[in-house]
């Protein structure tokens, strides 16, 4: 997997620097519980916060993506974000059309009391 590529990438590289999880976080003014995550996996890295990261580290995109192919890795990360976020629209379009049966039920139900 892509992410799992770059975040190896990004340990290998904080390590080389000789520096810790600590610093990284300082220096990105975050956390160490959120660098940690970063690093980790448990919470998706953006592109913004790769670009903060590169410049931490002092290198490019090209270094964090590994093998010089930064095109395909860039659009492997950007389809995966896109097919995330439209799971997020169509999950949030579904709720949205639950609570509109909902309340049409209720006003119904509120309709047919007041008739009584």
């Amino acid at each position: 997997m892509v992410q799992s590529d770059i975040l190896g990438n990004i340990k290998r590289l904080r390590k080389e620097r000789g520096l810790s999880q600590s610093d990284m976080a300082e220096a990105l003014h975050i956390a160490l519980k959120t660098y940690q995550n970063i690093e980790g996996g448990v919470t998706r890295i953006d592109i913004d916060r790769l670009e903060q990261i590169a410049g931490v580290l002092e290198t490019g995109f090209s270094e964090l993506l590994g093998n010089g192919e930064v095109k395909v890795h860039i659009d492997r990360f950007i389809n995966e974000e896109k097919e995330l976020y439209h799971k997020i629209i169509l999950d949030k379009e579904a709720y949205i059309a639950q609570l509109e049966d909902s309340v049409r039920f209720y006003r119904e139900i509120l309709r047919e009391n007041i008739a009584l």
